[in-house]
């Protein structure tokens, strides 16, 4: 299990409120439901961040895996739902191999 580290911080009281709900519904404590919050959100900003990049062609999608923590698959599985074109020319192509190659 990772190491943990208190950190607090202000809530609407509405929040709060939904927090405790959603504890209730599903029968852990609030900071069992915060951590699962902040982690999905944490992982959603890292692959926005990243196929931002691949969609302005600043990285090529093997980098921009690399960079969400997550599969080659599952950022090739995110372009068609994130509405982002598939991002290789020829020249990004041959890269790409490079890459994908280096890493072995």
């Amino acid at each position: 299990m990772a190491e943990m580290v208190t950190v607090s911080f202000r809530l609407p009281k509405r929040v709060a409120a939904e927090i405790e709900k959603l504890a209730r519904q599903k029968g852990v404590d609030k900071s069992a439901v915060l951590r699962e919050l902040v982690t999905d959100a944490l992982r959603r900003a890292k692959v926005e961040a990243a196929l931002n990049l691949v969609r302005k062609r600043k990285i090529t999608l093997w980098k921009a895996a690399e960079m969400a923590g997550t599969s080659l698959r599952e950022m090739l599985e995110l372009l068609p739902r994130e509405n982002v074109p598939y991002p290789l020319s020829p020249d990004e192509l041959e890269k790409e191999i490079e890459e994908i190659e280096g890493s072995k």
